[in-house]
């Protein structure tokens, strides 16, 4: 978003939120073009109309709670942990013989948890209450966190995703260093 889209936004807060008061008009439309820069205005003021259609609180929205509603699509369309583990247990009833077309259809995120149609075949070969108890489990485990992981990555620009993993790589580079370091 630009500052004039910035300050756009900031007035249609203030339309619909009128007890939102702003200490320092200024300094709010710095911070806030700097925190949505990386973001189109239309998805913005998008996240803004679903915000303010769909809020009970009655509180002007914050720059991480219109993110939050500009990705809302994006997170009701994915399967829960429940309906992830329905396709895959499909999947391994047919195992044997179907693996990679079953994988094949799987949504991105339930490939990732999977891993491979080797494991579909590994699992199909297991005992049916092993099946349902520790793989299930483990895949629901799985599937959560790849799901967390996705949700984080759809709220953070990608360029800046980029620069976090090369900076803690960088540090973790140098803890790794300095530990072997000292270990001599």
């Amino acid at each position: 978003m630009t500052t004039e889209e910035t300050k756009k936004l900031l007035m249609t807060i203030n339309a619909l939120f009128p007890s939102w008061k702003v200490e320092n008009p200024q300094e709010t439309v710095m911070a806030w073009s700097w925190a949505l820069k990386d973001y189109p205005a239309e998805a913005i003021m998008g996240a803004l109309e679903i915000y303010s259609k769909t809020d009970k609180t009655g509180f002007a929205p914050s720059v991480s709670q219109l993110v939050n509603s500009m990705n809302a699509p994006k997170q009701h369309d994915r399967l829960t942990e429940g309906e992830a583990w329905a396709l895959v247990k499909k999947a391994i009833q047919d195992g044997n013989y179907h693996s990679e077309e079953h994988f094949d259809n799987f949504p991105q995120l339930v490939k990732r948890a999977v891993g491979s149609p080797s494991m579909i075949r590994q699992w199909a070969m297991c005992e049916t209450n092993e099946v349902n108890t520790v793989i299930m489990s483990n895949f629901q485990r799985t599937y959560k966190a790849i799901l967390s992981k996705a949700e984080y990555e759809d709220k953070v620009p990608e360029h800046l995703g980029n620069l976090v993993k090369s900076l803690s790589d960088k540090v973790s580079g140098q803890t790794v260093k300095e530990l072997s370091t000292n270990d001599t």
